[in-house]
């Protein structure tokens, strides 16, 4: 391992769309509102965050040869994230995210063209072994094929370097069941959690059980995600952790979840306990959302700290 220990992010970059309308979404009509666009990808606003709050942060991650691709890793270096392995590929368009928001800030729909994503195969996973070797961690989210992912996690585990994933969406999910056994920290919202369980999740027992399945499949450490009802934590051997869900000042829920494992993966490293790694995934959660952007630029581990004062 280096003498400067690093995390590494393995996944997406993407350049994110967003609207929102002013008034209720209406089906079928084209409505007066906002449209931004913002670097987002789950594996970017992770390696972003961790940056943030003061981790050395390398990721394995492509664009395209483009214009967003070269502003995206542009903007990445400048963020001191060491993107020295990523790919810019020629023929192939930058990864993209568009989605549409209520007028309160929740995601109702979204499509992710993961074309740059795509291109995170086993042989380029394969030729970056030693970089993940020499991690203190790994993040994978589940944009690379599932090849790619197998290999990753399987290269961490061998090295016994400390694996988190994010499923990032319930059309993905699919691609982590054969790491399970792998994965030190696996953090699922309800729908992911579905998924990978196989049956709904309608109470709160039923989000319980869904935990002690996971962790029953070899998964370390679960922190299942559950919106405004918060987050059912659990670890191997220990009592199930309940926090309710919080926030101050809500302005945009795109991008908790990947605050949320960022502050936990932060938590880890530092030795805190179950319950105080959900706490720290809370209170990141509840700064991110203060944000339009999929990155609140106020993360640090300082404003982090601060908040989890307030997280019970």
């Amino acid at each position: 391992m280096e003498k400067d220990p690093y995390i590494l992010v393995i996944g997406g970059t993407n350049m994110d769309i967003g609207a929102r309308p002013f008034g209720p979404l209406l089906p079928h009509d084209s409505l007066p509102g906002t449209v931004r666009r913002t670097p987002g990808g789950v594996g970017r606003n992770i390696a972003v965050t961790l940056a943030q709050l003061g981790h050395k942060v390398k990721m394995l991650t492509a664009v395209g040869n483009d214009a967003e691709g070269r502003e995206l890793l542009s903007l990445g270096r400048e963020l001191g994230i060491d993107l020295s392995h990523a790919m810019c590929l020629d023929g192939i368009p930058t990864s993209s995210y568009i989605f549409v928001e209520d007028n309160k800030g929740d995601i109702q729909w979204a499509v992710c063209d993961a074309s740059a994503s795509d291109q995170i195969d086993k042989e380029y996973i394969s030729l970056n072994e030693d970089v993940i070797r020499g991690a203190s961690a790994v993040l994978l989210d589940t944009n690379p094929p599932a090849d790619a992912i197998a290999c990753a996690a399987k290269i961490a585990s061998d090295a016994g370097v400390p694996l988190f994933v994010d499923p990032i969406s319930a059309a993905k999910a699919a691609k982590v069941s054969a790491i399970l056994p792998y994965t030190t920290v696996l953090k699922p919202n309800k729908q992911e959690a579905e998924t990978l369980c196989g049956r709904p999740i309608l109470t709160m027992a039923n989000a319980e059980d869904a935990v002690i399945s996971l962790l029953g499949l070899g998964v370390k450490e679960v922190y299942l995600t559950l919106g405004k009802k918060g987050v059912v934590a659990g670890a191997a051997g220990q009592d199930l952790i309940r926090l309710p869900g919080f926030a101050l000042h809500p302005v945009n829920t795109s991008g908790c979840g990947d605050a949320f494992v960022s502050a936990v993966l932060h938590a880890f490293l530092q030795g805190d306990s179950l319950r105080d790694k959900a706490r720290a995934g809370v209170a990141a959660a509840s700064i991110s959302m203060e944000t339009k952007s999929a990155v609140n630029p106020i993360l640090t581990a300082d404003a982090l700290q601060e908040r989890i004062k307030l997280v019970d």
